[in-house]
């Protein structure tokens, strides 16, 4: 069977895993989409701004580079933009060689654009009319550092996680064992009851044993009144048939049976040998006593009182003596023994 430590440990770890990994997960998303929320103000900011830097020349609108921000003019800055008129279309210097696809709709789009050198950028396209014309503005920004910030973010998340969850596995394991404990001193109990060395189990237990010590101290009571019943009932059995007895064994002596030796003699030595058992089984119940059923005999509490008995009924000379290890306790019934 396995452990109940073990598996309250499996199942905290699962359900802590679980829910670490949730709400990681869930918390990280939270702040991306906020995140995301906030460059998308910045980029509409920089979008008015080059809306702004579109100015009147000569020629008809042309960009006024004055007013841009530097990084726009910086080679693979991560920040880029993209003008499109009806016939004509404007790049940021910074995107060197390569092209801003347009978004298909206006506001900040939902997937991330590929960009120069691996970069994932972050899209915003605007639409507005400026000096009678009609045209869109899209700037992007390279949100590859963020994302590898949240990466780096969840491998140390991770790593506290596992901390985390080893301390609290330690700490449970504590717990558990701590809160077992009362069990344990119940099996000890119970182990003495098997000795012999009580009689019950102590009452004083936490609210959850309660139950289950009263149940188990009522079988007890329950068990030793039944063998005080029965030992009086063979006692008083014993007793009364030892008159019947007595009057059989009489009878069988009588001349009338003279003439049948063989038949007397057997039912003599029938008689004889329920005589034997009768006093065999009385001298079993007046041992018994108290004394719970299963209990190991105790050679230095017993022998001195079963040897002094002995001393008194064969007092004909003979030495009785015993020896035994200090403190030898045999696994043998003490009733069993002592007959």
């Amino acid at each position: 069977m396995r452990s109940i430590q073990r598996r309250l440990g499996i199942g905290l770890a699962a359900t802590l895993l679980l829910v670490g990994l949730v709400l990681a997960q869930a918390s990280l998303w939270v702040f991306d989409r906020g995140l995301r929320a906030y460059l998308e103000e910045d980029l509409r900011d920089e979008a008015q701004g080059l809306l702004a830097a579109l100015v009147r020349g000569p020629a008809g609108l042309q960009l006024d580079e004055r007013r841009l921000d530097p990084s726009f003019q910086r080679q693979f800055s991560g920040h880029y933009f993209r003008i499109d008129f009806s016939d004509r279309s404007w790049r940021s210097r910074s995107l060197w060689d390569r092209e801003l696809l347009k978004p298909d709709g206006t506001g900040m789009q939902a997937e991330l654009g590929d960009g120069p050198q691996g970069q994932l950028l972050l899209i915003y396209r605007a639409d507005y009319r400026r000096y009678g014309e009609n045209l869109s503005i899209s700037v992007a920004q390279d949100y590859q550092p963020i994302l590898q910030s949240f990466r780096r973010m969840q491998w140390v998340g991770l790593g506290l996680g596992g901390a985390a969850l080893l301390l609290i596995l330690i700490a449970q394991r504590y717990t558990v064992r701590r809160a077992l404990r009362p069990l344990e001193q119940v099996r000890q109990q119970i182990a003495q009851l098997q000795q012999g060395r009580r009689t019950d189990l102590d009452a004083e237990v936490p609210e959850e044993l309660e139950s289950l010590v009263a149940q188990i101290n009522h079988l007890l009571a329950h068990t030793e009144d039944t063998l005080k019943r029965s030992r009086n009932a063979l006692g008083n059995l014993g007793h009364a048939l030892k008159t019947p007895l007595a009057v059989l064994i009489s009878l069988a002596g009588r001349e009338e049976l003279a003439a049948h030796p063989a038949l007397r003699a057997t039912m003599r030595e029938q008689l004889e040998q329920i005589e034997q058992r009768l006093s065999r089984e009385l001298g079993r119940a007046r041992l018994a006593g108290e004394v719970l059923p299963g209990a190991r005999f105790d050679c230095a509490q017993e022998l001195p009182g079963l040897f002094a008995t002995l001393s008194m009924i064969h007092d004909r000379g003979l030495s009785l003596d015993w020896q035994a290890p200090l403190g030898l306790m045999l696994p043998r019934d003490r009733e069993d023994l002592l007959e």
